[in-house]
């Protein structure tokens, strides 16, 4: 295969699998979350959560998972800046991110919703299933709260 072409689908596939993990964590499909991921990858997500630098994925997404169960009544995770500089088999990767979170409770922090412009440094290795994060680094570089709702939904008319 043309090299230039084949450049082109393993960063269309890349992009793939990092919108696949945004996409999983707003659905709450954290095993599809984990496959994003070669098994047994260590992820330093201790700007975000109390862990420590080192932690498997699989424990950072049951804490992310339950955090999300009930805290959060919805969350959108919006795909920014993307870089990716192919390597063989290996690419390194970084990923900017807003993360919008809504309370199940709206009484909380009166209403605000919590968000975060967060940048996701990742390593991915090619295996025999495709790309996968071999690690992961999550940073988070603004947090903030969103005012309260103000928008109503409409009905549209008969």
């Amino acid at each position: 295969m043309d090299p230039n072409l084949q450049s082109l689908l393993d960063r269309q596939e890349i992009r793939d699998v990092v919108t696949r993990y945004f996409m999983s964590a707003d659905r709450r499909d954290f095993a599809v979350l984990v496959d994003c991921f070669v098994p047994g990858t260590l992820v330093d997500y201790s700007d975000l959560l109390p862990v420590s630098p080192s932690t498997p994925i699989a424990e950072v997404a049951e804490m992310i998972d339950s955090a999300m169960g009930t805290l959060y009544n919805h969350t959108q995770h919006f795909m920014g800046n993307h870089e990716c500089t192919i390597e063989g088999d290996s690419a390194a990767v970084e990923t900017y991110c807003l993360a919008i979170h809504e309370y199940l409770d709206d009484a909380v922090d009166d209403g605000t919703r919590p968000t975060s412009a967060l940048r996701y440094i990742d390593r991915f290795h090619r295996t025999a299933d495709g790309w996968r994060i071999a690690h992961r680094k999550a940073v988070r570089d603004i947090a903030l709260q969103l005012p309260p709702r103000a928008v109503t939904m409409w009905e549209p008319a008969d």
